[in-house]
């Protein structure tokens, strides 16, 4: 395996950072586009892991970190804060576009991957992304969604809201590295302006045309499992499924840093390795 860096601009001249992983050099491939989710990062936990599993089985692998992500150039710790403070989902939307027109382009992968064989695994907010873009892009041609949110107005969010804009911001805190982190008020509005049309996860999951499989933990502490279930009831295409996974909790049971693999990432993973194989080589 093969691993190069990239760095990209969105239309706001905020960078994003990604990695591709080829099989090799030698020959083209089919190309899958990781996701990550709230808080995460490309680098987080299992992601190495899942993108170096995907391309021995025959992909190139794109995973880049959204540009408000928080992550910094160090691509480990949460060091550019501003950018998390005003990050919507409109602009990871955009970064997404982004990321698949260099892609169009031969900036990102040169001449390796097949542009008519695209992929995209999202993990928890970035499932939510992944519905959104594919349903009206063409460029993509599979999904595969892991604990994926079904609604962007979030019940942590709303809990907040009236104070959250008396103050004209808001903090959460890091659980994991314990650090509070701003958010502006941005990610409200746009909610407010685009959560019952652009941003509408189970109305634009109606839409969707390509074949797509959903991976959702039972045990799931972050995102109910029934967001999933959510979505696969909405969808009007024939070629998908919902794979619920046994004491599988949000991030499958697994940490950061990460440890190895676990029964039930081993599962997940089987299952999209299956997914994209069928629909994509």
């Amino acid at each position: 395996m093969i691993q190069k860096p990239f760095k990209l601009f969105n239309k706001h001249k905020d960078p994003i950072r990604g990695d591709v992983s080829y099989p090799d050099m030698n020959r083209r491939y089919p190309v899958l586009i990781l996701c990550h989710g709230f808080k995460g990062f490309k680098d987080w936990g299992f992601f190495p892991y899942v993108a170096e599993m995907l391309c021995k089985k025959g992909f190139i692998v794109v995973k880049f970190n959204f540009s408000g992500s928080g992550i910094g150039e160090d691509l480990q710790n949460f060091t550019d804060l501003e950018r998390f403070a005003t990050n919507t989902y409109s602009r990871e939307l955009d970064d997404l576009d982004r990321v698949l027109e260099e892609l169009e382009k031969g900036n990102v992968c040169g001449k390796q991957g097949y542009l008519d064989r695209v992929g995209i695994l999202g993990h928890s907010r970035g499932g939510g992304m992944a519905v959104l873009k594919a349903a009206f892009d063409n460029r993509i041609h599979v999904v595969v969604t892991w604990s994926a949110i079904s609604h962007v107005d979030r019940k942590s969010f709303l809990d907040i809201m009236p104070q959250w804009k008396r103050q004209g911001n808001t903090e959460i805190q890091n659980s994991r590295t314990g650090q509070w982190m701003r958010l502006d008020l941005d990610i409200v509005e746009d909610i407010e302006k685009n959560g019952k049309s652009k941003l509408h996860i189970l109305k634009t999951a109606s839409k969707l045309d390509t074949p797509y499989l959903l991976v959702h933990g039972d045990k799931d502490e972050s995102v109910p499992v029934g967001e999933s279930r959510s979505i696969f009831e909405a969808l009007r295409v024939s070629r998908s499924r919902l794979e619920i996974i046994p004491g599988a909790s949000h991030t499958y049971n697994c940490v950061h840093p990460f440890t190895g693999p676990t029964p039930e990432l081993k599962r997940a993973l089987s299952a999209t390795q299956e997914w994209f194989k069928n629909f994509l080589k």
